[in-house]
């Protein structure tokens, strides 16, 4: 929408509906993976179909931000993005059959065209904040904020260059199957209130993302000392994102595993997102 003006240009398709990859758009995303508890995660999981692969009282999940440029599809301009991943999950279809992946339940973005996309074209659970990056030799810092409200602080200290080669070129990070999100479509109308238009799962598998525009990893530095804290503030300073953030300020982090900073080049355009069932 809007139909009214014909098909409207995105990610994956110009204004003609022809695919437009480039292996020049850029990439830079920091991450922090941490220990935590399972029972906490569990309670994001949207369906009975997601569950922990394996059994015990803690899981691993990841705070991540990534900074895309150049992108084409924006005549060469880019945003920011940040989101949660809970790692080692696995989806159970119907039939039996199960997905292993990471589920996202939650993306930030600080620009609205990607959000719209995303959320229309590939069911991805996006809503907007201000992502501010303040990148140094040494340190790397991201300030997430509404309105000025600022609910996030993501640090990188003690930054050193290592081995790339190490290093998969997919911005998910881990090596499992693909990226799991929900799809929730509210239905028009007061009688509907509570029902859905559409409700399903979406796998964005790995592989079948490398195949259309392969990443390339140029550069990689790992921090001595990594955090992220949250303040869940209140309702009139966070009124459209509060029942978000205070839940992602409530997610305890018992140790810090893995931090670092990825960059790159070639980013996907998601076209390989599909529903599960």
């Amino acid at each position: 929408m809007p139909v009214a003006f014909g098909p409207a240009p995105g990610p994956r398709q110009d204004i003609w509906g022809n695919p437009r990859p480039s292996l020049q758009q850029t990439f830079l995303t920091a991450s922090i993976k941490f220990k935590t508890s399972r029972t906490f995660l569990q309670n994001l999981f949207p369906t009975e179909s997601f569950k922990f692969k394996s059994p015990g009282s803690v899981a691993y999940a990841s705070f991540s931000t990534t900074t895309l440029g150049n992108m084409t599809w924006l005549g060469g301009g880019g945003y920011n993005h940040f989101g949660l991943y809970i790692h080692g999950v696995q989806y159970t279809k119907k039939d039996g059959s199960t997905i292993d992946g990471t589920y996202m339940p939650l993306l930030f973005e600080s620009l609205t065209d990607p959000i719209v996309s995303g959320r229309d074209e590939l069911g991805m659970p996006k809503v907007y904040c201000a992502i501010d990056i303040h990148r140094r030799a040494s340190s790397y810092r991201m300030a997430a904020s509404w309105q000025g409200a600022k609910f996030c602080d993501f640090t990188l200290e003690g930054l050193q260059t290592v081995d790339p080669s190490a290093e998969k070129g997919t911005i998910g990070g881990e090596a499992d199957y693909g990226i799991l999100v929900h799809r929730y479509i509210p239905a028009v109308g007061r009688e509907m209130k509570g029902k859905a238009d559409a409700e399903y799962s979406v796998v964005v598998p790995h592989e079948e993302e490398s195949k259309v525009v392969p990443s390339t990893v140029k550069k990689v530095e790992k921090p001595t000392r990594a955090s992220v804290n949250f303040d869940s503030l209140d309702t009139e300073a966070l009124p459209t994102l509060h029942h978000i953030v205070s839940v992602l300020a409530d997610i305890p982090i018992y140790e810090v595993v893995g931090s670092k900073i990825v960059e790159g080049t070639g980013v996907p355009d998601v076209s390989s997102a599909r529903r599960i069932e």
